[in-house]
């Protein structure tokens, strides 16, 4: 089983040495770094420098684009949006939404572009992290693409036809993404995120050819059900993978844990080691200490995750 932590990282190849030999001491496999879209613009040092130190250390660099198009993960400023600002979301009304449409060809190119980007600087693999439909937009991509898939006009359609829509976009744009990386850069691992609440596009998205693993976040450490709830919904994606041969992950929560709770995540930690997906990761490294998903006692979060870790190493 792998093990990995999401890393929001540091331009200067100094400091990301030294987190990453402390990633190698602790027993991990893989480095999953958060990239944000400034990252490609303004601070390279980090994708730079990032993969061939991890490679160095004898971890796997894994590259998500955290926030890219205000839409995937947090960390959301996109530089992409302040250029091509006809790739934004439009409502229902025709006003402006601040998150960015990944129906939108333009949009698709240029997250294929950093693709090639972290594909040329020694990445393993890409992660398209927790693609979600875009229930709000009604944007003229959006509008076409429905009229494409399931005909007529989306302004107008039913809402269980608008919520089959959107799930078909959420596959599509996995499936186009995918299909390019493999195309393009056949050695990159594609990995996907969906969150429990997307549980309905898990077997679509499994029979996606050019997508090797599937995982999902079960993020309850700062809720009060019972842990071994999540059961269930991990057997029910290792079943999914199982069926299509994809490899599955599973994610364990380490960012905005409210003080007191962190027990909780060893609890759930400790039930992800016995259901034995092929690599459990965290997000994020070090408890995110310095932004604003930190947890509000990063240490005392982090060293519940140390202990995730040791267990599963034994």
């Amino acid at each position: 089983m792998r093990t990995g932590v999401s890393y929001m990282g540091h331009h200067n190849p100094i400091h990301i040495r030294e987190d990453l030999r402390e990633m190698k001491a602790l027993g991990l496999s893989d480095v999953l770094v958060a990239a944000q879209e400034n990252d490609f613009v303004w601070f390279p040092g980090k994708l730079t420098f990032s993969a061939a130190i991890a490679h160095d250390m004898g971890l796997r660099p894994l590259a998500i684009f955290w926030g890219a198009l205000n839409v995937f993960g947090g960390g959301r400023n996109s530089w992409h949006l302040l250029h091509h600002p006809e790739c934004f979301q439009v409502a229902r009304d025709g006003s402006h939404l601040a998150e960015g449409c990944y129906v939108n060809p333009v949009s698709r190119t240029r997250i294929k572009q950093m693709v090639d980007y972290i594909a040329s600087h020694g990445y393993d693999g890409y992660f398209i992290d927790e693609p979600q439909p875009l229930h709000k937009c009604f944007c003229a991509a959006c509008r076409a693409k429905y009229d494409e898939f399931m005909g007529g006009d989306l302004a107008v359609a039913s809402d269980a036809r608008q919520r089959e829509f959107r799930a078909r976009c959420v596959v599509d744009y996995v499936r186009e993404i995918a299909d390019y990386c493999k195309h393009e850069h056949r050695a990159l691992e594609t990995i996907c995120c969906f969150t429990p609440m997307e549980q309905e596009v898990w077997a679509s998205a499994a029979e996606i050819e050019t997508l090797d693993n599937i995982g999902t976040d079960i993020y309850w450490v700062n809720e009060t059900r019972e842990v071994e709830e999540m059961t269930p919904i991990v057997r029910d994606l290792a079943s999914v993978c199982h069926r299509q041969a994809k490899r599955h992950h599973e994610w364990l929560q380490c960012w905005k844990v409210k003080a007191g709770r962190e027990d909780r995540i060893l609890d759930q930690g400790r039930i992800l080691i016995r259901e034995r997906p092929d690599a459990i990761y965290v997000w994020a490294w070090k408890g995110q200490i310095g932004t604003l998903e930190a947890c509000e006692d990063p240490g005392a979060a982090w060293a519940r995750v140390e202990e995730v870790f040791r267990l599963a190493r034994e």
